[in-house]
């Protein structure tokens, strides 16, 4: 049986770990959640109740999301998550929300993504050319991950239904079953006979940029992945990615014999959740704090 907090961080590392939600947590305990949370008015309490409500409760998901968004906004994390429960649950438009999200974090690739795939599904040419350069144009490539698993966590611990790792482990999992933005529609556009378009390339090659400056590992790899395809072996970018890969092959090796089952650690990886943007980060400080070098060794 996996350990809680080993199957919650190893969602975000490995992206392979198989981790219920709704066994994380006894199903009284998350009603009795859901119900306290509906009643708050701040945002963050708002939207982990919509998050929890997606699997007995879906036609209250995307109302109690709304609300949090009137609460808060411009919060960019929150837009996200709702454009991912519309997405999931299949019962509205996320062009408008995705849309939001670009005026409220411009700088994230991930207001694109949906435009991409669609795109694909249509088999428009011109309309995905467009999707991808705009893509590749962007920063970054974000789903808010730290972020939203730090504030919606501890909004949930917070009315006392289930303890800090409970809540940590039931957020987390919710978030991984949200559908993936879009990583295989991006990944395939990158790669064989588009590459020999010279503007494709140069599109690819922003959209590896942004990709390797996300927030997730995940997202980081796939980065990765096609950098190595768009530039050169011997180039410095070539060179760059290859060295990503190493640090997150060592760092997921590593992580897995490290003992951190237990409720403190759960409290200890929100805290730093909240201090840092990218889970790469993140890890670096998990890693450090348990007395062992995040970096490998020189080759």
């Amino acid at each position: 049986m996996i350990r809680p907090v080993v199957c919650l961080l190893s969602l975000s590392l490995a992206g392979t770990v198989s981790c219920r939600a709704d066994e994380a947590v006894a199903p009284a305990h998350l009603e009795q959640t859901i119900a306290a949370l509906k009643h708050m008015p701040d945002a963050d309490s708002l939207a982990a109740a919509g998050l929890l409500a997606l699997s007995d409760h879906p036609d209250q998901s995307l109302p109690l999301i709304e609300r949090a968004i009137a609460a808060a906004p411009m919060r960019a994390d929150l837009i996200w998550l709702q454009a991912e429960v519309c997405l999931k649950e299949g019962s509205c438009d996320p062009a408008p929300i995705e849309n939001r999200l670009r005026v409220a974090d411009p700088a994230n690739a991930a207001g694109w993504v949906g435009a991409l795939v669609r795109a694909n599904a249509s088999g428009d040419e011109k309309a995905m050319d467009a999707a991808l350069e705009a893509l590749g144009r962007e920063d970054r490539f974000d789903i808010y991950w730290t972020t939203l698993i730090s504030r919606l966590s501890q909004a949930a611990a917070q009315v006392h239904k289930m303890s800090a790792q409970e809540a940590a482990v039931t957020i987390i999992g919710y978030l991984a079953a949200a559908p993936i933005p879009g990583y295989e529609v991006a990944s395939k556009d990158c790669k064989a006979e588009r590459l020999k378009r010279i503007e494709v390339n140069a599109a690819c090659r922003g959209v590896a940029r942004a990709f390797q400056n996300g927030d997730t590992y995940l997202t980081e790899m796939i980065g990765v992945a096609i950098a190595k395809r768009v530039w050169p072996e011997q180039s410095t970018e070539w060179k760059a990615a290859a060295a990503e890969r190493r640090v997150y092959d060592y760092r997921s090796k590593l992580w897995l014999t490290l003992d951190v089952a237990d409720n403190a650690h759960a409290e200890q990886y929100l805290m730093l959740c909240a201090k840092y943007r990218r889970e790469q980060d993140l890890w670096s400080a998990l890693i450090a704090a348990a007395g062992k070098d995040a970096n490998p060794p020189d080759e």
